[in-house]
């Protein structure tokens, strides 16, 4: 993992090496002296060896993985902020806000004028008298103008609800998924988006309760977490039941309507007189209303009815006041980065410098471990991604695991949230889910026994062997004696995909072949209860032997769609056919002819036959946003404002990768390769990369005049200068 400085950090370093020096830089000493800055790995070209040195031979060094990591904020200390409930997509979510009480509300009478000879004189109300001037009691109009109006008042009373209440939470460090936890009950529904690396917001998803209690701490409770991708901003709307908590954002009052909004225009014909009279304000009915209105000969009177009151979520603006903003500041987010896992794999020997017995039980009552993925098993065991292979961390683990007798029942759950992800980013989201379920609802493992991406990809979850009757934490009082399969994503939006399918009903047929189960055959498990299931404890659930996580609990999961899949997943774990798998698309890359400066760099180093080859991806960005790249059969091509469009490609490329590619202290290229003498180099925003032609090592390169002087202009105030571009040599 590149060591990351701050600024703050980096001038005291600076001012450490240059505080008893003289003023000015002696050129003489950067050609003698050795020292490293900027980056444990950087060396100088003078004196002996490198000490530290990347062999691109080699895979990425362990300090390039980095951990899973979560952060827990409160939603009471965060932000708040209104949204507009059609302009946010919240209504397209599915969120409303609660009926309006108004009853309360002092609405205005609001004028209308009526043109000459629309309406019957014989059905107009009585006009005021004209009298003489003096008249007791009487007022003059004069002829051909309109009783003079009295403009109503509009102010929109304090509080009025303009939106839904949203929090937004922030974090320097990027994060990829949310879950939301609380202590006790909270019967609350939560939606979450974040913001793009360009400024855009994702759409709305609706983070799910988990099904489960830690036995560490039976109250605490929590969402299922959701893949938002990288981020360092989402907003988080807590319902219930899809209601949101009502807010205003004005409290000055709105500006009354003026004449000409509220009156009617004169004839064109000439000066006619109009008429005014007063419509008393008509609530919104419900379907279920049925308005009344009582007219007499002669008059037409608007008559008002009073709409059927329906529960309403009020606020009154004091603390505590409302039930559901109270829910959400007990709430807190937990803000995941999946990392790029663990590098000791599933299980770490006791001592580190002993060997690993590959035949050694990965616990105290469990097998060997299973059979990797590409390996044909005796017994047709499915392809299956372990969880050294996803990265799992089993420091994160809490407990040894619990063997049922017998397996009795699987249950087919959805981790909803969204079904934008990667083939690569599935792993994240397993990483992301075990380090929540484990840790922060206080599993101690990952809940679920196996998921299934929609590429078809499966994956190993809680720890103890594929082929043990595993207790997980998946289904609320039916925990004991059944086996849980999640498929990762949101199939209450779209349907499972053939390769998913496919994958799951080829396990589970396989798993239950294992225990002696007919895939078409029921089981029975009996309940221990729990809060919003469908069997009180100690009642026996009969059921399909492969069912849906909304047999056992009050839930829509595995969603519409993935609950219609069953009988399909069942046909295929009893041995029928496959369903058909559609080719996978030819991949979109990047042409000759688009006009990115990516692509203007591939046509001149010759395009398809040049040195990098075929492109085999578009211009993509990197997670940062700050810098566009894309990939060739022989390298990379990489560009940002600063740099412009760099090639990168042999083992220089292969050692920045090593270092973290463009999130190492080096940077992004600032130039093409440049071959000396004894090697190749290519300089870097942090420094330079040589590859020696003799050693076949490269090493991380910086001269001590370099930062010498950037340290003493910048203790002087003075810009440091700009480096000498470096050109390519000429052929």
């Amino acid at each position: 993992m590149a060591v990351k400085t701050t600024n703050h950090q980096v001038r005291h370093i600076k001012e450490n090496h240059v505080r008893y020096r003289r003023p000015k830089p002696s050129i003489i000493l950067g050609t003698v002296a050795a020292v490293v800055v900027a980056s444990p790995l950087a060396v100088l070209i003078g004196g002996s060896a490198p000490t530290i040195a990347v062999d691109p031979s080699e895979p990425p060094a362990a300090s390039a993985l980095t951990p899973t990591t979560i952060s827990q904020v409160s939603l009471d200390d965060v932000p708040t902020i209104v949204l507009n409930l059609v302009k946010s997509g919240l209504a397209d979510a599915g969120v409303t806000l609660p009926p309006i009480d108004v009853s309360g509300i002092d609405l205005p009478d609001i004028p209308l004028q009526i043109p000459p000879g629309l309406i019957p004189t014989e059905l107009l109300p009585a006009l005021p008298s004209t009298t003489a001037p003096g008249a007791p009691g009487g007022t003059t109009t004069p002829p051909g103008t309109t009783a003079p109006e009295t403009s109503p008042s509009t102010d929109a009373p304090a509080g009025t609800p303009e939106g839904a209440i949203v929090k937004e939470v922030s974090q320097d460090n990027p994060f990829s998924m949310v879950g939301l936890t609380w202590e006790g009950v909270a019967n609350t529904t939560a939606y979450v988006r974040a913001k793009k690396p360009d400024g855009t917001w994702g759409p709305w998803i609706s983070a799910d309760k988990a099904d489960g209690v830690s036995e560490k701490d039976p109250n605490k409770q929590g969402t299922e977490p959701v893949w938002v991708g990288r981020t360092n901003l989402v907003q988080i709307a807590v319902t219930d039941n899809g209601v949101a908590a009502p807010g205003a954002t004005n409290t000055a009052p709105a500006q009354s309507p003026s004449p000409a909004e509220s009156t009617g225009s004169a004839s064109p014909t000439g000066p006619t007189t109009s008429t005014t009279f007063t419509t008393p304000p008509v609530p919104k009915r419900t379907d279920t209303s049925v308005p009344t209105s009582t007219v007499t000969s002669g008059e037409v009177v608007p008559q008002a009815f009073t709409p059927k009151q329906e529960p309403m979520l009020t606020t009154t603006g004091a603390p505590g006041a409302d039930p559901l903003q109270q829910a959400v500041s007990t709430l807190s987010a937990a803000l995941i980065s999946p990392g790029t896992g663990s590098a000791e794999g599933a299980q770490a020997p006791a001592d580190p410098a002993a060997p690993v017995d590959p035949a050694a039980p990965l616990a105290p009552e469990a097998p060997a471990a299973p059979v990797l993925p590409g390996i044909p098993a005796p017994t047709g065991e499915p392809q299956v991604i372990t969880r050294a292979q996803w990265g799992a961390d089993e420091s994160m683990r809490c407990s040894e695991p619990t063997y049922d007798p017998e397996l009795k029942e699987t249950v087919v759950h959805h981790t909803a949230g969204t079904n934008d992800y990667t083939r690569e980013q599935s792993a994240e989201i397993v990483r992301g889910i075990y380090a929540y379920h484990a840790q922060t609802l206080g599993w101690c493992d990952i809940g679920y026994n196996v998921l299934v991406d929609k590429y078809g990809q499966i994956f190993e979850g809680t720890f103890g062997g594929l082929d043990k009757n595993v207790q997980g934490t998946h289904t609320g009082g039916f925990n004991d004696e059944t086996m849980g399969l999640s498929l990762m994503g949101n199939l209450d939006e779209i349907a499972p995909t053939p390769e998913m399918i496919n994958s799951a009903g080829t396990y589970l047929g396989w798993r239950l072949r294992l225990a002696g189960k007919d895939p078409n055959g029921t089981g029975s498990v009996v309940s221990r209860g729990f809060d919003g299931g469908l069997y009180a404890a100690g009642e026996t659930a009969t059921l399909p032997i492969i069912s849906g996580h909304r047999d056992f609990y009050s839930t829509a999961c595995p969603g519409q769609y993935g609950y219609e899949a069953l009988p399909q997943i069942r046909a295929i774990a009893a041995g029928a056919g496959a369903l058909p798998v559609a080719p996978a698309p030819a991949p979109e890359v990047l042409s000759t002819t688009d006009q990115g400066a990516i692509a203007q760099q591939w046509v001149a180093t010759g395009g398809p036959t040049g040195t990098l080859g075929n492109a085999t991806t578009v211009e993509q960005t990197t997670p940062d946003g700050t810098a566009k790249y894309a990939d060739f059969e022989n390298g990379k091509i990489y560009w940002s404002e600063a740099t412009g469009a760099q090639v990168i490609q042999g083992a220089i490329a292969k050692a920045w990768g090593a270092l973290g590619f463009e999130n190492s202290s080096l940077g992004l290229p600032t130039s093409p390769e440049t071959t000396g003498p004894d090697g190749v180099s290519q300089t870097f925003q942090g420094g330079t990369l040589f590859f020696n032609l003799i050693t076949g090592i490269v090493q991380v390169l910086r001269t001590y005049v370099d930062e010498f002087t950037n340290s003493y202009n910048e203790q002087r105030g003075t810009p440091a200068p700009a480096p000498a571009p470096t050109t390519a040599p000429a052929g």
